[in-house]
């Protein structure tokens, strides 16, 4: 056997043996991994600490919402009646109405995005709490139930994940029982590698 010969069958043989060591390894550490799932976004909204501050939102809303459709019709009315008449309008009449439409069009718009803000700032400051809370729950679920890894698919990194692996409905159950409160929402939610 030529030397290079020899020296490709040494090769191929370390690597062979690399190959095999690797997964004797990774099936050792699937035979130990205990993974489960959680929907932190359905979690929220079905615990009922959530519901109640998605209600708070909604109804804390529903009237200023209304007054903005309100608006919105009474502008969109305004502007129907300058275009039928615009043509039959003196030149100076027809220029004040459009700078009346554009004032009004520009104010609905910054009250709209008022709005908008105000909405996430009040849904982020009513949910915000929550959220810690349940964190905490997954975090102490999972050292107590020995989890390797919990993974959040409501993220949309989550591409597929078997049905009996998902704990929402125990995290919930555990928060209606009032798990996760008391850390005075200081603790950090628990991720793997922080420890």
């Amino acid at each position: 056997m030529r030397r290079t010969d020899r020296i490709g069958a040494h090769w191929a043989r370390g690597a062979a043996l690399v190959v095999a060591g690797v997964l004797a390894c990774a099936g050792v550490a699937r035979a130990d991994s205990k993974v489960g799932i959680v929907d932190m976004q359905r979690a929220l909204n079905e615990c009922d600490a959530g519901r109640r501050a998605k209600d708070q939102v909604k109804s804390k809303f529903e009237r200023a919402q209304n007054q903005l459709k309100n608006q919105r019709e009474e502008l969109d009315r305004a502007r129907e009646d300058y275009e039928k008449r615009a043509t039959v309008m003196r030149e100076e009449q027809r220029r004040d109405l459009e700078k009346d439409l554009e004032g009004r069009t520009l104010d609905f718009k910054r009250k709209y995005e008022d709005f908008q803000r105000d909405l996430k700032r009040t849904d982020a400051e009513l949910t915000s709490g929550i959220v810690e809370e349940l964190y905490n729950i997954v975090a102490d679920y999972g050292q107590q139930q020995q989890y390797t890894f919990i993974l959040e698919a409501s993220s949309g990194a989550l591409l597929y994940g078997e049905k009996s692996l998902d704990i929402t409905d125990e995290i919930i159950r555990l928060h209606n029982g009032g798990a996760g409160r008391g850390s005075g929402g200081k603790r950090a939610p628990s991720r793997r590698g922080d420890e």
